[in-house]
């Protein structure tokens, strides 16, 4: 068995966990670390981009668990030291039990979609969460065309344009108004970051449909993946996003989507 084992830069408890996971996990299984964790332990590290293992654990917040998705290859396991930690499946007070489960077999595991994005015919990267386009200037509108399927919807004026995955509804989408996608459904919602005078409300598609967003105008705006990648595009740029036909595989031990859903956004709403 292949373990990876990443964490959050400059976070003396995740350093402190993978500690312990080391301690753990039975001595035939081989451990590859990000080596920027490892040099804090003594050991010898790989680079991000060059792990490739069985099962990665990931320490830290849903940041480093989507630079992880970018850049590593492997079935993620996300102990939350973060704030919401919405992709995490542990937190602090479990983790020996759950690496015990992870160690005995006792999980499931669950696939989630990536988004591609092409700019101006180029490929520029793949995501798991969402693709914003924003205005690359605080407090200037942009006016931006939207299409599915090449046939034109509106033409909105807002902050920005955000297309997300089921599990990516939960988060940015979110916040600005999107419905939360259950990850089985295999969809895309688009939604509208501050839109001005808009009649457009957030739209779902089918994972089978490509979106297309040109920017009007003579002012850039940047295209992020995930909050990890960005790229300027300028008036009459365009950008398009589809299904891509990879995926990334999640760790579940006990909690489910809707718990975790429960238990990180419901619940506070509630009380």
């Amino acid at each position: 068995m292949k373990l990876g084992i990443i964490a959050r830069i400059n976070c003396h408890s995740c350093i402190r966990i993978a500690r312990r996971i080391v301690e753990i996990v039975p001595p035939s299984w081989e451990i590859i670390m990000e080596d920027k964790l490892a040099r804090s332990m003594n050991r010898k590290g790989t680079d991000f981009r060059n792990i490739d293992a069985d099962i990665i654990i990931v320490i830290g917040g849903d940041g480093t668990i989507l630079r992880t998705a970018q850049l590593s290859r492997g079935k993620i396991l996300g102990i939350n030291v973060g704030g919401l930690g919405f992709l995490s499946e542990v937190e602090i007070g479990n983790i020996e039990e759950s690496v015990h489960n992870l160690i005995n077999g006792n999980y499931r595991t669950y696939d989630v979609m990536k988004l591609e994005v092409y700019i101006n015919d180029k490929f520029f990267g793949m995501g798991i969460n969402d693709i914003v386009i924003h205005t690359a200037r605080i407090s200037k509108i942009r006016k931006f065309s939207v299409y599915i399927d090449d046939r034109f919807m509106e033409n909105t004026s807002a902050d920005g344009v955000i297309v997300a995955t089921p599990i990516g509804s939960t988060s940015y989408s979110y916040s600005a108004g999107g419905p939360i996608l259950i990850p089985s459904l295999k969809a895309m919602v688009i939604s509208y970051i501050a839109p001005f005078g808009s009649r457009l409300r957030p739209i779902v598609c089918p994972d089978s449909s490509k979106i297309t967003i040109k920017i009007i105008g003579k002012f850039s705006s940047l295209v992020i993946i995930d909050g990890q990648r960005e790229a300027v595009v300028n008036g009459n740029d365009r950008v398009d996003i589809k299904v891509s036909s990879e995926r990334l595989t999640f760790i579940e031990l006990k909690n489910s989507f809707y718990d975790r859903l429960r238990e990180k956004l419901i619940k506070d709403v509630v009380n």
